[in-house]
């Protein structure tokens, strides 16, 4: 998914990348990506290997490991799509809850591809906890995963928004889920790494975002020598509760970066 910068020259405008969370693909960032447009920016966003609308290794169901969908690879990954898309210069990417844990493995594998990076409603360490999620999604799946969730799920008596978000989930590889998972689970602290990459670091976040908590997001950025900003009036997607006040946040921070 690419916006153009909406401005006289959209072939100069820098160029972001944005990177989705677990249980997440590209359409995560639509209502942000106008905005950031009419900011002067193009934005490209992906579904990462094996999310909706993205292809990926194959895997047995339920899946019982996930081979294919390593943190490796998935860091080479975002160096493949920059490939893909043949971008010239530095980019500033952004990683979205999970997202942000394939970002920082990203960013340590080649720093100089990237003009800043952003921890997107993402945290620096596993807060544990995803025996659940394991368990759900290597009994039933990525339906499994969704029951979980969802028990009192009636396809019926769903509305079209609910609708497409369980199709999304259906449609994203049980094996990505699983892997994803564990990932989370698992996740180290690499904030001292990712500073000493030197490339600029805002960690934000929204004021009742309930994925990591906002004492860690914070810490990070201070550990890290990074800007830290918190969304007022946004949860856990912050560019979907506040999608103006989220792309105005990140241009500046941006700007800063590439002044820097």
């Amino acid at each position: 998914m690419r916006i153009r910068a909406r401005t006289d020259e959209p072939g100069d405008a820098p160029v972001a990348l944005l990177v989705p969370g677990y249980t997440g693909s590209k359409e995560d960032f639509y209502p942000v990506l106008g905005p950031l447009a009419d900011l002067g920016f193009t934005v490209y966003a992906y579904s990462q290997r094996g999310q909706f609308d993205s292809e990926g290794p194959a895997g047995s169901e339920p899946p019982v490991n996930g081979s294919g969908y390593d943190l490796p690879t998935l860091g080479a990954d975002v160096h493949g799509v920059l490939d893909a898309l043949g971008v010239q210069g530095a980019v500033h990417l952004l990683g979205h809850s999970f997202g942000g844990v394939v970002g920082i493995e990203a960013v340590l594998r080649d720093p100089s591809r990237f003009a800043s990076f952003t921890m997107w409603n993402s945290g620096p360490r596993s807060r544990g906890g995803r025996f659940e999620d394991i368990d759900a999604i290597r009994t039933g799946g990525s339906e499994g995963l969704w029951r979980k969730g969802h028990p009192d799920w009636d396809e019926a008596s769903s509305d079209p928004v609910e609708r497409w978000f369980h199709d999304r989930m259906l449609a994203t590889s049980s094996t990505q889920l699983l892997a994803a998972a564990h990932i989370l689970d698992e996740q180290p602290d690499r904030t001292d790494e990712l500073a000493a990459t030197g490339v600029p670091l805002l960690v934000s976040h929204g004021d009742v975002d309930d994925a990591w908590p906002l004492d860690w997001q914070r810490e990070m950025a201070e550990r890290a020598g990074g800007q830290y900003v918190v969304i007022a009036g946004a949860g856990h997607s912050a560019q979907v509760d506040q999608p103006e006040e989220s792309a105005r946040v990140l241009t500046s921070f941006w700007r800063t970066a590439t002044a820097a």
